[in-house]
């Protein structure tokens, strides 16, 4: 069976696009892998049966996948394999055996850097690329304090990520690359979802139009309000918030940053785009590196956070234990004087 990668900048719609693709009879896609790039260039191709066991104990260890796949494996599953696709497309595998499917996917937004290793690895495999109005997924983006800290970066790296996607794919054989649209799937979602299962070669099934969200587990951040993969069901108004949501000055910051991407995709642009120095350019990403660093120490610094947390209650708790005491030794001492 071909794989499906789908890919995107994040806050684009993957989440709603795999629980709707995850409805589909023949079709199942675990939580998000994000080991396939980094292991591959860490260990390459096991040369050995015991090589490739080690190389799948260490992906099933990955926090990811121990804490939200929950399969299990052993060494003869991995017997003969020599490669490390090969290792890889097992682990999906059994994920599909356990959802009684018998074809896999990944949804991993960040592999949108890296679709040529992709297809390097897994020639036959099938890639989506889902694309969004670039300041809606600002405004997401911002609101879930990871990766982008100010609006300059997530403007930059939406850019960035759109548009190596698009350069990528657009190399890859026909049929190997599909891009659609978060606006369309929400406007149209039969037209939009039987086009996709086409690309798959996939018969259509209207169970496609109601998501089926993968099993909730623990979770490293909150669900955005209002999201569909929360609701269940396809938000069709859930497009255009920046026309609210951003103050003209962050609408001409976005527009200076990424406004020719808007434009070339066919998003309305309000023609406010101006010119950032290189100065103003390096205090924006140096803002941004500040802001990371002390969320990051914050969270380093939690367990010293609640003992200071503790000491600090304690501290005030025991002063109210002593108060009385010390009243009546006060008065006792005044009653002897007296």
């Amino acid at each position: 069976m071909r794989p499906i990668f789908l890919v995107g900048c994040p806050r684009s719609g993957t989440t709603l696009l795999r629980d709707l693709l995850r409805s589909h009879p023949n079709l199942t896609f675990p939580p998000e892998s994000h080991f396939i790039p980094r292991f591959y260039r860490a260990f390459g191709d096991p040369s050995s049966d015991e090589q490739a066991w080690q190389l799948a104990r260490r992906i099933l260890k990955s926090p990811r996948v121990a804490l939200l796949w929950r399969i299990t494996a052993e060494k003869r599953d991995f017997a003969g394999c020599r490669s490390f696709s090969g290792v890889t497309r097992r682990l999906f595998e059994i994920w599909a055996g356990k959802d009684g499917k018998p074809r896999w996917g990944d949804k991993t937004p960040h592999y949108v850097r890296d679709i040529p290793l992709l297809l390097r690895l897994f020639p036959e495999a099938q890639v989506i690329h889902i694309v969004r109005d670039g300041r809606d997924v600002a405004l997401s983006w911002l609101r879930t304090r990871i990766e982008p800290r100010n609006l300059y970066v997530a403007a930059r790296m939406w850019k960035e990520m759109v548009t190596q996607g698009r350069h990528d794919g657009a190399l890859l054989r026909p049929g190997a690359y599909f891009e659609l649209r978060y606006e369309t799937l929400l406007t149209e979602p039969e037209a939009t979802m039987r086009s996709v299962c086409e690309f798959l070669i996939e018969p259509y099934d209207a169970v496609v139009l109601s998501p089926n969200r993968i099993a909730p587990g623990r979770r490293r951040h909150a669900i955005e309000p209002g999201s569909p993969a929360l609701a269940g069901i396809i938000v069709r108004n859930n497009a255009g918030g920046w026309r609210s949501g951003m103050s003209l000055r962050q609408r001409v910051l976005f527009e200076s940053v990424a406004g020719g991407l808007l434009s070339e995709l066919g998003y309305p642009v309000e023609g406010l785009a101006g010119t950032l120095s290189r100065g103003e350019r390096l205090l924006w990403e140096a803002d941004h590196q500040a802001r990371f660093l002390a969320r990051t120490l914050w969270k380093l610094c939690r367990p010293y956070r609640r003992r200071a947390v503790a000491s600090f209650g304690w501290a005030i708790v025991r002063s109210f234990l002593r108060r009385p005491a010390l009243k009546r030794s006060g008065r006792k001492g005044t009653d002897a004087l007296s």
